[in-house]
């Protein structure tokens, strides 16, 4: 058997403890425990100390998934051969589930074995070599970054031409979102809380993850602030004008300063954080736009995310937008029917579509276009999304949000789950308004449940107070606007 552990960018938590031991160790033990290992190699962009001398590097300056799937690709030089991929990171990498997934995949001479329902970062995946030919072949075209996820997206490209073979957890821990791994300082004590009385049995880890709830908010992964209070338009589905008053006139803005002095609050607290702008405003109206896009660019690994309806923006600045490293472009549009668009959002239409084709032009990979479902957008929406993903795989179709009631029910289905859980945005999620105040969430429009400011008390201890609701929502409680909420188990990063 073949070994190979993706490394990609180095986290900065491999040689922090998580428990009593670190990451880097924690894998080494679970490689040593395998059997019948002919080579152990690592896929990174660069070298780390401390990992046992007989393991292999391929190192690249970047990866991408078709030059992932390629490395692998290299490394077979047995139709037979079985190779075994995990990440560096994962410091919970399973040697029991790893047994039972070898054990299945030699016993059905499978091409591909993973396991489905645990949480991720406990399984690894399987290949047989006869497969990884074909493989390559499929991901040539796959340019993206690697994600936990990529082996299996390029497999399903083709996926009746696999014999695949699965192990399933005895119960289905996906909901939980959780990502067992030192990738982010949030991911990384995450799994430090979960490390202390970690079972020995792969059967009782779901118990296990699942009975800390409390231990599973860390740090804000999500982080949307509204910079201006001034639209384009009065969407007809947003709460915004009924709350707030006249949405076209001008109102507070956030200073480009101000809202630096914001993002570095963000990463000195969770430097991994993706931040969005604007919430409940227009960004292309702001004064200082692209020095709010800098304030967030020049500090990796932070990430963003711009909001925008496309109308209002000068060609400097949006080409001065696009021009940036690493931002994503969401232009929200709703339908591709110029009357329907003007009943739902005013004018501005063709200019809508001018910056959104502009945007997947420049950066393809960044931009997306996105259409609210609900019965204002039903009777064009097939045709948006047919019209769009002619031109890009990036199509948002977002729920309807009737904010725990205070709008009309304009739901074309309800996508609630059966059972209710703790709220994601809760867990993960942290809404700023343009003076700094912080409400507990995107749907509490009057702030009935403070936080604080951050500007006068502090990221990490407004982060801090949205705690206790979150502890009653694990202790089966919702009150106030979570009793009727539909938006919590909507998921953003």
């Amino acid at each position: 058997m073949i070994v190979c552990l993706y490394a990609g960018k180095p986290s900065p938590y491999l040689e922090k403890p998580v428990g009593d031991e670190t990451t880097l160790v924690r894998v080494a033990d679970f490689v040593g425990s395998l059997s019948e290992v002919s080579r152990v190699v690592i896929c990174g962009t660069e070298e780390i100390p401390g990992v046992p001398d007989n393991w292999e590097w391929k190192i690249r300056p970047s990866w991408e998934t078709a030059t992932l799937v390629a490395a692998l690709a290299d490394l077979i030089e047995d139709p037979d051969d079985v190779l075994l991929l995990t990440f560096l990171d994962q410091p919970f990498v399973n040697r029991e589930l790893a047994g039972r997934l070898m054990d299945r995949h030699t016993r059905h001479r499978a091409d591909y074995t993973f396991a489905d329902g645990y949480p991720v970062g406990l399984a690894p995946e399987l290949l047989r070599g006869r497969s990884l030919a074909y493989l390559r072949e499929l991901s040539a075209d796959m340019h993206g970054e690697v994600t936990r996820e990529s082996l299996f997206r390029v497999i399903q490209k083709d996926m009746n031409r696999f014999d695949i073979e699965t192990e399933l957890s005895r119960t289905d821990q996906r909901l939980l979102r959780l990502t067992l791994a030192v990738d982010t300082r949030a991911n990384f004590q995450v799994c430090d809380a979960l490390a202390g009385g970690g079972p020995s049995s792969i059967d009782a880890w779901p118990d296990h993850v699942a009975e800390r709830g409390l231990l599973h908010r860390s740090l804000p992964r999500y982080v949307s602030v509204q910079v201006i209070e001034q639209d384009v338009h009065e969407v007809t589905y947003s709460p915004y004008p009924s709350v707030y008053g006249h949405v076209l006139a001008p109102g507070a803005v956030m200073s480009a300063a101000k809202f630096e002095e914001l993002v570095a609050q963000i990463h000195e607290f969770s430097p991994e954080a993706v931040i969005s702008i604007s919430h409940w405003g227009e960004i292309s109206l702001h004064p200082e736009v692209l020095g709010l896009v800098d304030a967030v660019v020049s500090r990796p690994p932070l990430k963003l995310i711009v909001e925008t309806s496309g109308v209002g923006w000068d060609v400097e600045s949006r080409d001065g937008l696009l021009a940036r490293d690493g931002i994503v472009v969401i232009v929200g549009l709703d339908t591709h029917d110029a009357e329907t668009y003007r009943d739902i959002r005013g004018e501005g239409f063709a200019e809508a579509v001018e910056f959104a084709e502009t945007a997947i032009s420049v950066i393809p990979d960044r931009a997306h276009v996105q259409a609210i479902r609900c019965d204002l957008t039903e009777p064009t929406l097939e045709e948006f999304y047919g019209h769009w993903t002619e031109k890009t795989e990036n199509v948002i179709i977002q729920k309807y949000d009737w904010f725990s009631g205070r709008l009309p029910d304009r739901r074309v289905g309800d996508l609630a789950p059966l059972n209710r859980f703790p709220c994601w945005h809760l867990q993960r999620d942290l809404t700023v308004r343009v003076d700094g105040n912080v409400p507990l969430c995107r749907e509490d429009l009057r702030r009935d449940r403070f936080l604080g400011n951050v500007f006068e008390n502090g990221i990490e201890e407004v982060w801090a107070a949205g705690g206790a609701v979150y502890a009653e929502h694990v202790g089966g409680k919702y009150r106030g606007i979570c009793e009727r909420c539909d938006e919590y188990y909507t998921f953003n990063f």
